[in-house]
């Protein structure tokens, strides 16, 4: 026989679990269908409460094997509604993605932008003219249907910001469904197994004449514990059977999803469109900075003084690229506005022609070889737009298909937990105490007085 101090600590810790097994989180125990439950190996024994079990009456087996189908049938039902939630928030997440391509717009409208800007540009340009004409024209198609396709997606996306909030709305409401069916199943179904084991035990305790009628008790209880167990699985197995609309389905999300794929590849390509034309745009500016360049030559020229009568000096002298490309006569007068008339005809005796062409080859050639890294021949194409097609059509039902998705709430406080169609005058309430049934009293002595924990299986018996 146990000391009294093991006595008072055994019926304390399982008093414990028992006011524990409804709290417990649902890690506290790993699920029946993974749990090794027969522990043994070299050194080791197997536990006294699984001998106990492997002894247990039928009463008491049947309630194991049932509360263990319910455990799994009850996860089966849970991962059903994690589905759920997971859809409604994924689907939520998704949407993220019309945000995404509206942002992406913005950008390709900003590039498209600045590329026809920076080709307008270069048609001051006389050796890019042509082609930046051409350019431009094909730039000025784009840009009219690329501001029209982000207009037309920033009513888009003011049209799903409320349906992504909707989503996320019930994906929450989803979630406190599964946790409601967690906790009861990680807690007092998942723990069953031990109390079942301890009340096994108390009846191979309890010595005649009692035993009889101890184990009358304890079958009782288990018979009526198991009741609730069965009704509780057979709801689950018809939930599991057909759901809704207790669970509501989500299927109507599947062509949303689905068209959303192609909006994301949508979004890919305008991403790629977008750095075509940045570019474009970047080798255009450093074609269009020419225009701001200056380009010169230097000369000689007499500059005697008294000390050295045969001195000369060098006059260089900077001409603009914008002055150049407006020809010789520009030219000429802009070397004489610059260097003076006095110097500009000893230029002349010189030769100031034979320095104007030396200008305009330096222009020319500067300008040729920023031209050759211009693909002016670029071909700027929208994307096809078709996904947003159907997503336009897709918004107005989904639209009232999530007005319309209605979860359960389960609670734990209602005797039939939040589920329907449960047999009248059953209580699953039962199952949350079911911890404590091996003391069919239903009543605990007060600590100071407290007894073996196996007597409260024999109250009531002489």
């Amino acid at each position: 026989m146990p000391s009294a101090k093991h006595i008072t600590v055994s019926a304390v810790a399982i008093s414990f679990l028992a006011a524990l097994a409804f709290t417990a989180p649902a890690s506290a125990l790993p699920p029946f269908a993974k749990r090794p439950w027969i522990i043994g190996g070299p050194g080791t024994t197997t536990p006294q409460y699984i001998m106990d079990l492997e002894s247990a009456s039928a009463a008491l087996k049947k309630l194991d094997q049932d509360s263990r189908t319910l455990y799994t049938d009850q996860d089966a039902l849970i991962e059903r509604v994690y589905n759920i939630k997971t859809t409604l928030q994924t689907t939520a997440d998704r949407l993220g993605i019309l945000t995404t391509l509206d942002s992406d717009l913005k950008k390709l409208e900003a590039s498209v932008n600045a590329a026809y800007t920076a080709a307008e540009t270069a048609e001051t340009i006389p050796q890019a003219r042509e082609k930046a004409k051409k350019m431009k024209a094909t730039l000025g198609t784009a840009k009219a249907n690329v501001t029209a396709a982000r207009t037309r997606m920033d009513a888009i996306v003011a049209k799903t910001e409320p349906l992504r909030q909707k989503m996320e709305k019930a994906a929450g409401i989803a979630g406190k469904v599964q946790t409601g069916l967690t906790v009861v199943n990680e807690g007092p179904i998942a723990k069953m197994r031990f109390p079942i084991s301890v009340a096994a035990g108390c009846v191979n305790k309890i010595p005649a004449p009692r035993h009889d009628c101890a184990a009358k008790n304890i079958d009782d209880t288990a018979a009526d514990v198991d009741a609730v167990v069965v009704e509780y699985d057979r709801v689950v197995k018809l939930l599991l059977t057909n759901p809704e609309p207790w669970l509501p389905s989500v299927s109507f999300l599947d062509p949303f999803k689905a068209n959303l794929d192609a909006v994301d590849k949508l979004r890919a390509d305008m991403e790629k469109l977008a750095k075509q034309l940045e570019g474009l745009t970047s080798n255009l500016k450093k074609l269009n900075a020419v225009l701001d360049q200056s380009f010169g030559f230097s000369f000689p020229y007499p500059d005697p003084t008294i000390t050295n009568p045969i001195r000369t000096s060098t006059c260089h002298v900077d001409i603009g690229f914008k002055t150049i490309i407006q020809g010789v006569g520009k030219i000429e007068d802009e070397i004489e506005d610059k260097i003076g008339k006095t110097l500009y005809k000893v230029l002349e005796t010189i030769g100031v022609r034979k320095f104007v062409d030396q200008l305009k080859d330096k222009a020319d050639s500067a300008v040729n070889a920023l031209m050759r890294a211009i693909n002016f021949d670029i071909t700027v194409n929208l994307p096809s737009l078709a996904p947003l097609d159907q997503l336009e059509k897709l918004l107005p039902g989904l639209d009232a298909k999530l007005d319309g998705l209605k979860f359960p709430e389960i609670d734990l406080d209602t005797p039939a937990f939040g589920f329907p169609e449960v047999k009248p005058g059953i209580d699953f309430r039962k199952i949350k105490i079911s911890a404590g049934f091996f003391n069919p009293s239903g009543l605990m002595p007060d600590k100071a007085n407290m007894p073996h924990i196996c007597d409260g299986a024999a109250f009531g018996c002489n």
